[in-house]
């Protein structure tokens, strides 16, 4: 009969504990051959019989469904052996048998034989108090055994987090570069095959050679046709054969491509669509951080804005301010900022442009009282403040000054020449010039102005 029991110092020894609330370490395990003979287990023996091989307990733990039960276990190496195992023993850290028991008789083998594993033995044993028995092992020299790793080491060990119905995914091809998401959201990429083709005189049947119709996508000088029966489209006549709604042009290119991204399900962004397939437009925007058109002109010039150019073009989205007549229902939003205050055009269709050409600009009243009665785009002519000019007749005496003369210095104004305030009479283009005409370089003027620089007036529609 074969079995494993508490020696008798085992017994001692755990009562001992419980009794000073110590602990036993269990450090050693050991096998022996008998001496050559089958042994009865004695629970008075203190050592074995003819030990054989002893080392450090690989680990001693925990029944998870029964708190009293432990279990010690024992790893001989591949390369030990060469004798028969019949008896065993458990050894705490102060060398005393604390379980021994008997085997069969066990041949252990080394490589030579054909031995390619480590051989293991667990011995289970009883405790009437858990906390007798010290679960501590040597990381060091602790060996994991195979049944162990596939029961303990599993992905949720390795790779902790996640929640339910998640998967592991891989976020690059950099090794160990992993994470938990969802299944629906799991990118698979796969290389696309193409093939092309130029087609006979009224050829409709094509046999592919390094295509399939499986994921097909056919497109004629560029265009993709559907997949469908009709003149515009094709259909499948096989795993590698095609026939075409109709025929083509000879020399007409046809491309197959396998594993396109539209291949044949819905396909967005067909080429002769020009993005009007887009299916979430707004969503599209805001990855390429783009404006829509309220967007644009929110956060841009809105129409009716005038603005000023230094080159002989409008820019796009712009007209020259010229009084131009255009179309109500072409610029609707320029139309519907402006109105027809600048001109109704044809009274129905078009309304005018503001004509900026050549005019100085004023800022509109709005109330302030400077330039009253005035509405927006109001024209107001030429206009000389009227002033007072006096002449210097004591200097000059017989100079007839068109202004006339007075009888106190020759001097011209009202005041009797006591406000000098323009000695000139003509005027110049700004150079001094002490006569009573003007610089040879100055042109008598048929304006009053400022200095000014000419650019182009333009209007945003």
């Amino acid at each position: 009969m074969y079995k494993s029991i508490h020696t008798t110092l085992g017994l001692q020894l755990l009562a001992q504990a419980e009794a000073t609330g110590s602990q036993i370490r269990l450090t050693h395990f050991a096998v022996g051959d008998g001496n050559g003979n089958p042994i009865d287990v004695d629970p008075n023996m203190t050592q074995l019989v003819r030990e054989r091989f002893r080392a450090t307990v690989n680990r001693v733990f925990q029944d998870p469904e029964n708190d009293l039960k432990f279990t010690a276990e024992l790893i001989i190496p591949v390369g030990v052996g060469g004798f028969v195992m019949r008896e065993l023993g458990i050894f705490d850290s102060n060398g005393n048998l604390f379980a021994i028991g008997n085997l069969p008789d066990i041949t252990k083998p080394v490589t030579s034989d054909g031995m390619f594993t480590d051989t293991v033995f667990r011995v289970p044993f009883f405790v009437s108090n858990a906390e007798t028995v010290e679960l501590k092992i040597d990381p060091n020299v602790v060996v994991a055994t195979h049944s162990w790793i596939i029961n303990t080491i599993n992905t949720a060990k390795l790779l902790p987090g996640g929640t339910t119905g998640q998967i592991l995914k891989k976020v690059s091809n950099a090794e160990g570069d992993v994470e938990w998401g969802d299944a629906s959201e799991v990118n698979i990429f796969v290389d696309s095959i193409e093939e092309e083709q130029t087609l006979a005189t009224d050829q409709t049947n094509v046999t592919w050679s390094t295509v399939t119709t499986t994921g097909l996508a056919v497109y004629i000088d560029g265009i993709r046709l559907h997949q469908s029966e009709g003149v515009d489209g094709w259909v499948a006549d096989g795993a590698t054969d095609i026939i075409l709604g109709k025929s083509y042009p000879a020399g007409t290119k046809i491309l197959g491509v396998q594993n396109d991204p539209l291949g044949s399900a819905p396909y967005p962004l067909a080429k002769d669509q020009n993005l009007a397939d887009v299916p979430n437009k707004t969503l599209a925007r805001q990855n390429l951080n783009v404006f829509n058109k309220e967007e644009s002109r929110a956060n841009g010039l809105p129409p009716g804005a005038i603005v000023y150019f230094a080159m002989n073009r409008a820019p796009s989205g712009y007209f020259k301010a010229n009084g131009a007549a255009v179309s109500r229902t072409a610029y609707p939003e320029l139309f519907a900022e402006i109105g027809t205050t600048y001109g109704a055009g044809d009274g129905v269709s078009t309304f005018n442009l503001p004509d900026g050409r050549a005019e100085f600009i004023r800022g509109l009243d709005d109330g302030r009282g400077i330039d009253a009665d005035r509405v927006i785009g109001s024209k107001q002519s030429q206009q000389v403040q009227k002033h007072k000019h006096l002449s210097i007749g004591e200097s000059y005496p017989n100079i007839l000054w068109p202004f006339g003369r007075t009888n106190k210095k020759n001097y011209v104004g009202l005041k009797s020449g006591l406000d000098w305030d323009n000695h000139f009479y003509f005027t110049n283009d700004g150079a001094e010039y002490d006569g009573e005409t003007p610089n040879l370089s100055g042109v008598i003027g048929d304006e009053t102005r400022p200095r000014n620089v000419a650019w182009l007036c333009c209007i945003k529609y």
